[in-house]
């Protein structure tokens, strides 16, 4: 006589391969999210730079010269941490009202004509720099904001002495916009 003998669990193959799809599927969600943060900070990034070159030509408007701003600690951090604004700058930003909002993952800085950039004849032009090691591998993210003189003359970065990034399709400097440097320039985030 026959037994009936009735089945209603997982093999041990079925387990191990839904395991698997299991893993697999998290490491690429874990890679994914792990972008969006690293992008989320170079958004940090470029929407200061932003405001900072709109309050620097509102500057240049009243008082007709681009300030330098050069944060006390030149160095650019290390470290994937986001640091209080007040500790990062100091008041060095103070002179064209430009605060970050809570904690930043960047240091800022602007060369101008007046400080150490001396590219422009006219006091025309700066560029303001955004650094930050995002990762936290030790090597620096560069954000740039180049706003040339009538010339087409632009100030390098203060702390790398970096000129714009190319853009890719027309092989020219990317001017008036925030625009990140890619490596070997640059951390590769």
């Amino acid at each position: 006589m026959r037994s009936k003998h009735q089945n209603n669990g997982f093999t041990l193959v079925e387990l191990m391969i839904t395991v698997a799809i299991i893993g697999i599927l998290s490491a690429t969600a874990i890679a994914m999210f792990r972008d969006q943060q690293l992008r989320a900070k170079r958004t940090e990034g470029m929407t200061n730079l932003e405001a900072i070159a709109k309050m620097q030509k509102s500057y240049f408007g009243e008082y007709g010269m681009y300030p330098p701003v050069v944060p006390p600690g030149t160095a650019p951090p290390i470290g994937p941490r986001a640091r209080q604004w007040a500790s990062v700058a100091g008041n060095s930003f103070d002179i064209i009202g430009f605060a970050a909002e809570g904690a930043a993952y960047f240091d800022y800085d602007v060369a101008a004509p007046t400080g150490l950039c001396a590219t422009c004849p006219g006091g025309e032009c700066f560029t303001a720099s955004a650094y930050g090691d995002l990762e936290g591998d030790g090597n620096v993210a560069v954000l740039t904001y180049a706003h040339p003189d009538s010339g087409g003359n632009i100030c390098l970065t203060q702390a790398l002495a970096l000129p714009p990034p190319l853009d890719f399709q027309t092989g020219l400097q990317i001017l008036n916009a925030p625009a990140r440097q890619l490596p070997p320039a640059a951390d590769d985030y």
